[in-house]
């Protein structure tokens, strides 16, 4: 989940919980599937995450790695790495496929090989910074395996306005400052943000507001379950849920505990001594209740 529960990033069994990509040359190969040359490619990236959980303390984590990606499409390959990352909706509410890339990749033959990206440093004002270790990737359907790199979550006295990022290269590598928003929450619709006391019912629409910057966006995942829904707002932040859509979402999900999150997320592309690394970075606040149907 975005908080995660508060368990670490660690991707699996997270697979239920920014990037994105820089291809750094392709090349083909002899393709065993229909006779066609397999396309790859080379990847290097870093993902940046702040989670603002209700009532616990903002946390900070990091993960980065490069990867071969075998008639795998860039703009899939964190999605598959780490399942919190799917396009922000383009319009209304839609049920998703929590596994949904890595579904995709394994149906149309693709792989994804993936090594540590070492050397990289993150750091939230005067907080101890961290330092990506490597961790084998659990192998996920026969399509992402390989070692990462990971880090956090680390627990901050408050949401910092920015983190400083050091990403490895020949000399000095690269440097930059991600600004972060220090305020993110949903509120139901009289504007009572959600806490643990919230309860809603999920038996008929649900009427939200999402606050936060421009390209803020609603994720609603049940721990565990299979599915969540995510939902863009109006240009004030409101959103309806639909009722048959909570439905489907409290079926596959049972009585789990479900947390609804704004989600923020932006990314760039770096130069590191020549090699091009895109950084994704998002900030996620989150407040877990009980859904009930």
């Amino acid at each position: 989940m975005g908080s995660r529960g508060r368990p670490c990033r660690a991707l699996l069994p997270l697979l239920t919980g920014s990037v994105i990509l820089a291809a750094m040359g392709c090349e083909s190969a002899s393709h065993g599937k229909d006779n066609l040359p397999a396309s790859s490619q080379r990847l290097s990236q870093v993902s940046v995450r702040l989670d603002l959980p209700s009532g616990g303390a903002p946390s900070l984590s990091v993960l980065a790695f490069r990867a071969e990606a075998i008639d795998v499409a860039a703009s899939d390959v964190l999605g598959a790495v780490d399942p919190l990352v799917a396009p922000p909706p383009e319009s209304a509410c839609e049920l998703r496929d929590v596994t949904g890339t890595a579904r995709m990749l394994r149906a149309q033959g693709g792989v994804l090989n993936l090594e540590e990206l070492g050397g990289v440093s993150l750091q939230a004002g005067n907080q101890q910074p961290l330092h990506p270790a490597p961790r084998v990737y659990p192998p996920l359907a026969d399509v992402v395996s390989g070692v990462i790199a990971e880090a956090g979550p680390l627990d901050l006295p408050e949401a910092p306005p920015s983190v400083a990022l050091q990403v490895p290269g020949p000399g000095a590598g690269a440097s930059l400052t991600l600004e972060l928003p220090r305020s993110l929450s949903v509120a139901d619709g009289t504007n009572r943000l959600l806490d643990l006391e919230t309860h809603l019912d999920a038996s008929q629409d649900l009427v939200l507001r999402v606050a936060g910057p421009p390209k803020t966006f609603l994720e609603i995942r049940p721990f565990g379950a299979p599915s969540a829904i995510a939902c863009a707002t109006t240009a004030d932040g409101w959103v309806v849920v639909p009722s048959d859509l909570l439905a489907k979402l409290v079926a596959s999900a049972g009585r789990a505990p479900v947390s609804f999150e704004a989600v923020w997320r932006e990314s760039r592309v770096v130069s590191a001594g020549g090699e091009l690394v895109r950084v994704a970075y998002e900030a996620r606040s989150s407040a877990v209740l009980e859904l009930r149907p």
